[in-house]
Formats: C-alpha cells, sequence, structure tokens
C-alpha cells in the first residue's frame, strides 16, 4: 500500500470556492481503480488549510491517478485559486501494523 499524506493552504477567501473543487476531485479520484481512499479534510485551527490524506495499492495506481484527466482539470480549477502553499509526502506502506 501507498500512503500519500500533506496540506494545501489557500488563501482563506478561496475556500468556498476551493470547496466545490475538491469534492469533485474527491469522488472521482474514489472510484478509481487501486484508490482505497482519497480525502480532503479542513484544518479546525487553520481556516485556509486542508490536509490531504490518500491510500493506494500500487506506485502505478498513484501515477495513473495524477495522469487521469479529472486530476487535470482540478489542477486547472487550483490555479484560479490564491495558493499559498502546498506539501505532499509519499510513503510505502509495507510495514503497516495496527496501534
Amino acid at each position: 500500500m501507498i500512503v500519500v499524506t500533506g496540506t494545501l493552504e489557500l488563501n482563506p477567501e478561496d475556500m468556498d470556492a476551493a470547496i466545490g473543487y475538491v469534492l469533485e476531485a474527491v469522488h472521482a479520484t474514489n472510484q478509481e481503480e487501486g484508490c482505497i481512499t482519497y480525502g480532503f479534510y479542513r484544518d479546525l485551527e487553520n481556516p485556509g488549510q486542508f490536509r490531504i490524506y490518500e491510500e493506494w495499492e500500487s506506485e502505478a495506481h498513484l501515477a495513473a491517478h495524477g495522469k487521469a484527466e479529472h486530476m487535470a482539470a482540478f489542477r486547472k480549477k487550483l490555479g484560479t485559486l490564491r495558493v499559498l502553499g502546498r506539501s505532499l509526502k509519499v510513503f510505502d506502506g509495507t510495514n503497516e501494523r495496527s496501534l
């Protein structure tokens, strides 16, 4: 399993528009082959920040996701917003264990 986690920080004034864009991407992505879970979550302490969490069956599935048409559309829409920061990290979940 591959895990992606990170943040997307926007000007807080852009959050209402961003939520619509994010929901479109989330709904489409969760239908992709190999997607275990994909979500954006508002940070309660930072009104302009989303926390991002994804799980993929494999690197190949994650790579295909990056090339999906709906992701190209999402990136284009994000380009109309004031993005202040973005950070994503990828982890190989081969050593998974329950807490």
